[in-house]
């Protein structure tokens, strides 16, 4: 899980016009908005608004950031809320994203292109009028169209009629994470997973709001990953290298219950964790070198048992834990070799007890693991 295949040959080369598009499928204009048309004037005055929700978010203004959005969308509101909370939280917030490109999604909605200036890539948000005033909203269930399903190069594909002009962006992205997933296989697989890409809040389960996608670990016959936020590269034309890194990391996932059905169930979190995350390239070194040198670090037990799954939690306390993980696997390969993780993953099959396990794979107690893994990362990275 990010808070993100068989062993045949696999090789495909795939284009937008593979992919017949057609029309979005949207139900009448929603009661309180108004029809609506992208005019030379569309873009900037959607820029005003993220200008205007990035400063509200600065300021820790709570009313003037909810003036900027659409809280008629329950699942959408709920986040939209979070990430303010947040922001109080740490004491800043993002610069306001840029907005590449505006088009028309039916009657009601404008959908823009939008580069929040990281690395993740470009995003897609949407926009309508309510009063008269653009506001950031998103499209309800009903307004998305139906759900479709597409066979690449051996992939099955879910995806909403609203991503129907990118679905061959989210097959070749697709394919590039099988492909590297593949490399890593820890045994051989009877099917390449499948992949479901969810557009809105509003068509997902009630997940986390910082949640990128999962994939449901100890079930190896539920071959999908999840996936709830997409990023694109910009020139708009594909998913972007974070993208596809984090689509690995969930591949990775589905490798370890292949590879033994429930292994995750049984494994230390940072092992579950760390392993796909580290070799999928799913955190940035800037990102790890902020985490491991300027953030309390977990105890070894913190990091065996996981991030606190509490309802005070705050949602960025999670993401701060994978980076300490993947500096683990990282150690872990560097000190001991990439053969010692299938083998403690062999041990663990047997039984739990790091105490155990680590002396019998490793050679060294737990205590030595966790002191030489900070002595590792803190050179590393500091």
């Amino acid at each position: 899980m990010i808070r993100g295949a068989s062993a045949l040959a696999l090789a495909a080369s795939l284009s937008v016009s593979c992919f017949a598009s057609s029309p979005p499928e949207t139900s009448a204009i929603p009661s309180g908005a108004q029809r609506v048309t992208v005019t030379a004037d569309t873009a900037g005055q959607l820029q005003a608004v993220l200008t205007a929700q990035a400063a509200a978010l600065a300021r820790g203004d709570a009313e003037g950031y909810r003036a900027t959005y659409d809280a008629t969308r329950p699942a959408f509101r709920r986040c939209k809320q979070e990430t303010f909370e947040s922001a109080v939280r740490q004491r800043g917030a993002p610069r306001p994203m840029k907005v590449l490109r505006a088009e028309e999604y039916g009657d009601a909605y404008v959908r823009a292109w939008v580069d929040g200036g990281e690395s993740s890539g470009v995003s897609r948000i949407y926009f309508r009028k309510i009063d008269g005033a653009w506001v950031q909203s998103e499209p309800t269930e009903t307004e998305v169209g139906a759900e479709k399903h597409t066979t690449v190069d051996g992939i099955d594909i879910d995806y909403w009629a609203i991503d129907d002009d990118v679905v061959g962006a989210l097959a070749r992205g697709t394919i590039a994470a099988r492909d590297a997933v593949v490399e890593h296989q820890l045994a051989p697989s009877t099917h390449p997973f499948g992949i479901r890409f969810y557009p809105t809040r509003s068509v997902t389960t009630l997940v986390g709001c910082t949640l990128v996608g999962y994939h449901l670990t100890n079930q190896p016959n539920d071959k999908y990953i999840r996936f709830f936020r997409y990023w694109f590269t910009p020139d708009l034309t594909a998913l972007s290298p974070v993208t596809i890194s984090f689509i690995q990391h969930e591949g990775l996932h589905w490798v370890q219950d292949q590879f033994s059905p429930g292994i995750t169930a049984r494994l230390d979190w940072w092992l579950t964790e760390g392993w796909p995350d580290y070799v999928g390239a799913s955190r940035s070194s800037e990102y790890k070198r902020a985490v491991v040198c300027g953030t309390p670090t977990p105890t070894f037990k913190q990091l065996v048992d996981g991030p606190p799954d509490l309802p005070d939690t705050p949602p960025e306390e999670p993401v701060r834990y994978y980076a300490f993980a993947n500096t683990m696997v990282e150690f872990l390969y560097a000190r001991f070799g990439p053969d010692a993780y299938r083998q403690l993953l062999e041990a663990y099959k047997s039984g739990v007890d790091p105490s155990v396990n680590y002396p019998l794979v490793l050679k060294v107690s737990p205590g030595a693991f966790y002191a030489d893994w900070l002595a590792f990362a803190k050179k590393s990275y500091c």
